[in-house]
């Protein structure tokens, strides 16, 4: 054999026996994830780059797949607390919102959430005042 196959199986033979080399994900409840769809969010409102005189609340929907438990939600990247109501189609109508209106600058709101099968997802977007 060639020095260079030999110093190559040398440095690859660590990693044939690591217990993370052949790991297979894990979703959140503790099973394998073998096929999984990420959760989807749309009909924020405001809506992405809305220009608005001041902003307080938001709202958006989460698709029906999506784990209720583990939606969370920032304003200007500080946690806001969320309200979550399964709607009759079975997706989550996630609404929240700051204690006092701001109405200076740019705003930017970041919702994450990790669907029922365990794969993650966010949606991020800013909102404008229009002073």
């Amino acid at each position: 054999m060639k020095r260079t196959t030999l110093t190559l199986r040398a440095l690859l033979f660590p990693f044939c026996f690591s217990p993370t080399a052949w790991a297979v994900p894990i979703g959140h409840h503790g099973g394998m994830i073998l096929n999984c769809e990420a959760p989807h969010f749309f009909d924020e409102n405001p809506a992405a780059d809305a220009k608005v005189s001041s902003f307080q609340k938001f709202s958006l929907t989460a698709s029906d797949n999506t784990d209720p438990a583990t939606i969370k939600a920032y304003v200007n990247n500080q946690p806001v607390a969320v309200i979550v109501e399964k709607d009759r189609a079975g997706r989550y109508a996630v609404s929240g919102g700051l204690p006092q209106a701001v109405s200076k600058g740019r705003i930017w709101l970041k919702v994450t959430a990790d669907s029922q099968e365990g794969c993650d997802n966010f949606k991020s977007w800013f909102i404008h005042t229009a002073n």
